[in-house]
């Protein structure tokens, strides 16, 4: 991976970034280490010729940070690559089921669960799954293997910013890692249909509305 690419929080001479979590690098809540995707996300944006794009769009000034496109990728829900203020924002999450044959109503599970979305009702275990983010504390937590992963994969975002109208990003879709380089792409062929002036996405959206954005999005998947 190029250095001026990928990058914590850093600033380089090129017109759009990666940012990225501690994930692939042992961290504990780390899902689905995302070394391939990141690389093959990198590959989107370097064949799009979107650092050409943004820097013709400045006609001469000079490029700071808050020009450039920026894709944000958290290996879990906790969100440390700041995702809800990118451009293209991912984090990963699991699909969980409970097995009561195997459920020793220990409470383990329930006391792990920040999001409150695991109770013990009626000697029974239930998930609400409306309130579960999908970070999988609960599967490390459970000692008897009650608690499995059915399915694991990602949640996008799209149009965070910073800035004079801030805007935190909008929730698109759940998807799988191969999913994820397309969505990319069909955003970056929004962004560049549409683009005025070197705007960042979310500022696209506050003007174009987020349904319309969605359903382009969408449609193009």
């Amino acid at each position: 991976m190029k250095q001026d690419m990928v990058m914590p929080y850093g600033i380089s001479s090129v017109a759009y970034e990666i940012i990225t979590c501690f994930g692939p690098k042992g961290c504990p809540n780390a899902i689905n280490r995302p070394l391939e995707l990141i690389k093959t996300l990198e590959n989107v944006l370097k064949n799009s010729q979107l650092d050409d794009f943004i820097k013709n769009k400045l006609k001469g000034q000079p490029l700071k940070p808050h020009h450039r496109f920026k894709v944000s990728i958290s290996d879990c829900p906790n969100g440390c690559s700041q995702l809800y203020i990118a451009d293209f924002g991912i984090h990963s999450f699991v699909k969980i089921k409970h097995d009561d044959s195997l459920c020793t109503l220990c409470d383990n599970c329930v006391i792990s669960c920040e999001e409150g979305a695991i109770k013990k009702v009626d000697q029974k275990i239930v998930i609400d799954n409306k309130k579960c983010i999908g970070c999988g504390g609960c599967i490390k937590a459970c000692p008897e293997g009650a608690i499995k992963e059915t399915y694991r994969g990602y949640k996008i975002y799209v149009g965070g910013k910073l800035g004079r109208h801030p805007r935190l990003a909008s929730f698109l879709t759940k998807a799988s890692p191969e999913e994820v380089p397309v969505y990319l792409k069909n955003l970056i062929e929004f962004y560049q249909n549409h683009n005025e002036k070197g705007e960042r996405v979310g500022a696209m959206i506050q003007k174009m509305g987020w349904q319309k954005v969605k359903k382009f999005l969408n449609q193009k998947s």
